[in-house]
């Protein structure tokens, strides 16, 4: 219990300044500096060497002592001076599926060459040489929301040149990753109520009956075939298909389901699919309605309004 209330508080120190606008420069105020275990290690034995050449009179020994923190001194001064002033430009990351990896690429810069920066957050972490031109650090993040996901802290530290002493700083980043709803997988059929124009036909639900499959959440009951699935241990379905043209509508409202990241995640791998077909294609949601078309940037912008659907933020 003390434990926790001990880290949660100091969280709240590290974090007082909350978020921050980029790009963020990090000046001596907000460095933190701690000998590293290696470093506690060597003041252990230059403190049993000290006391050893008191208690002796050795004084060959007590020069040794006062070389050794003298060169500690001039570690402690490069790895402070490696860390001030480094500068934080911009961070990206492109677009993920829920349960992604999202690929976190921080720019950072500073006045002059920086050696054996990291950047880390949660348990992953990268480490670059930094010029005075834009350095990239590329860490990978879970996704955990749908929707525009925060920048979590990053943590900049260094322990060069001799790694005795740690020296870093926080920050919280204003900002964010967009990440789409995770496709349903198999994919299902396309719903039956697309349009029919268009030159090229595709197959989809009709009133010819062609097969029978397993049955998803969110096909219709009325086509399960009961007397398939009275024989087995699967719910079977009734599969009816007819050819109409390559125009396809997605509403939300057609889908059997009360639950909303299932028809999210149901639309999300229609679009995927029919982007994949090279069909023409909409989205319908309460309150939006894409327009009919095709082609890499409209299934983005497609897959952005089903991210951000009822998240807090408005496409």
């Amino acid at each position: 219990m003390i434990r926790r209330l001990f880290k949660q508080k100091l969280n709240q120190f590290f974090n007082r300044r909350g978020e921050e606008n980029l790009p963020l420069a990090f000046n001596w105020r907000r460095l933190y500096v701690l000998p590293s275990k290696t470093g506690w290690f060597f003041f252990l034995i230059w403190f049993l060497m000290l006391m050893a050449g008191l208690n002796f009179n050795n004084n060959m020994s007590l020069m040794m002592v006062f070389m050794l923190f003298g060169l500690a001194q001039v570690a402690l001064y490069k790895t402070f001076f490696n860390v001030n002033q480094l500068k934080l430009e911009e961070i990206n990351a492109e677009p993920v599926f829920l349960g992604e990896a999202i690929e976190l690429k921080i720019q950072i810069s500073a006045p002059s060459e920086r050696v054996q920066i990291t950047a880390t957050t949660g348990d992953r972490s990268d480490t670059r040489n930094v010029s005075t031109k834009s350095t990239l650090l590329c860490i990978p993040v879970a996704s955990h929301t749908r929707g525009l996901q925060a920048v979590s802290r990053i943590k900049f530290f260094s322990r060069y040149p001799l790694g005795l002493f740690t020296v870093w700083l926080y920050c919280i980043p204003k900002a964010h990753t967009l990440v789409y709803p995770k496709p349903e997988s198999p994919v299902p059929d396309f719903p039956n109520h697309g349009g029919s124009e268009g030159e090229v036909n595709t197959t989809l639900k009709g009133d010819e009956l062609t097969t029978i499959k397993e049955y998803q959440q969110g096909d219709p009951v009325r086509d399960i075939a009961w007397k398939k699935s009275a024989q087995s241990h699967k719910t079977w379905l009734k599969e009816f298909n007819q050819t109409q043209g390559k125009h396809l509508i997605f509403d939300s409202e057609q889908i059997n389901s009360n639950h909303l990241e299932f028809k999210l995640s149901r639309m999300t791998a229609w679009v995927l699919a029919a982007e994949k077909a090279q069909a023409n294609y909409q989205i319908k949601l309460p309150g939006h309605t894409s327009e009919l078309s095709s082609g890499h940037n409209h299934m983005h912008r497609c897959l952005k309004s089903l991210a951000l659907y009822q998240s807090g933020v408005q496409s």
